[in-house]
């Protein structure tokens, strides 16, 4: 198993414990963030689990139907697991303003207090950890789920000082008030989790500075390659972990095609050391379709 599956596979694990312990927390205490919480964290498990298809099935390679791999199956997983935040962080707003109206009786605060904060100091670390592999494995899944359990920790410590107010002065209020900025954090969480997928989906460019990266390395192999004249119609995008670059180099006549094939791979290879994960498909031309900066 991979490294990124055996990430995905301890989330799970730490996702169905935490769910059993504040869902028996929010009953005892009657506490509506408490309760949020266990909401959300039933919604982690099932993002989780969906993380780790997704995961797998990227890392399928390439077949007849899909020549350019699986890597959108974690763009995907990144939509749907922000479609559920958008639903969870709504229904807990709802919950949270229907308690601030109608009001809430709390008990054994002291036991929502302590399940809440180990909660955060659990979700800090797995999200870390998730937020790490992820930047590691350039995985979308891994930082979906991330992003995901760190709406948790955020979650878990406001609640946590929700309820030591409630328990101090005996404003019960407080617990749905924190509940209600537990839902709107979900949101904020669910609406970047969805843009930032659904930009890969319709083919978005590489960010400015990758695309800048190219740039430099394809300009540095003109200047010190007599034969190569220019270059044009550069093209990027991402599919998962996966670049796909293409573009226009244009040679001169005289060049064998023995010596185009190793400038083309040489400068392939340049891409990819700072790339990882680059496809790069290079269109060669010769000169006598180059005048003046353009091509006939």
């Amino acid at each position: 198993m991979d490294k990124k599956s055996r990430t995905v596979l301890f989330s799970i694990s730490s996702n169905a414990v935490l769910l059993t312990v504040k869902l028996v927390a929010g009953v005892l205490t009657g506490s509506v963030s408490v309760l949020s919480e266990a909401v959300h964290s039933a919604t982690d498990l099932v993002a989780s689990v969906i993380a780790l298809v997704a995961v797998q099935r990227s890392n399928s390679p390439p077949d007849e139907d899909h020549n350019y791999g699986h890597g959108r199956f974690e763009n995907l997983a990144g939509v749907f697991e922000g479609l559920v935040l958008f639903v969870v962080g709504g229904y807990i707003v709802y919950g949270a303003v229907d308690n601030i109206l109608n009001g809430a009786e709390l008990e054994l605060l002291g036991l929502g207090i302590v399940v809440m904060a180990l909660s955060a100091v659990v979700n800090l670390f797995v999200s870390e950890w998730l937020l790490r592999v992820a930047r590691e494995t350039d995985s979308r899944a891994l930082e979906a789920e991330g992003y995901n359990l760190r709406t948790d920790v955020w979650g878990a410590a406001g609640v946590a000082v929700g309820l030591i107010g409630a328990l101090v002065t005996g404003w019960t209020v407080l617990d749905p008030i924190i509940a209600a900025l537990i839902g709107l954090a979900i949101l904020w969480t669910a609406f970047r989790l969805v843009s930032r997928s659904t930009r890969v989906l319709l083919d978005e460019s590489l960010p400015p500075d990758e695309l800048d990266m190219v740039e430099r390395v394809i300009e540095d192999c003109v200047r010190s390659e007599a034969a190569i004249r220019g270059f044009h119609k550069l093209r990027a995008r991402k599919s998962g972990s996966q670049r796909h670059i293409d573009f226009h180099l244009q040679l001169k006549a005289q060049t064998t095609l023995g010596e185009a094939h190793k400038i083309s791979d040489d400068l392939e290879e340049r891409i990819r050391r700072g790339l990882p994960n680059s496809d790069v498909l290079i269109h060669l031309e010769d000169d006598r379709s180059f005048v003046d900066g353009t091509t006939l």
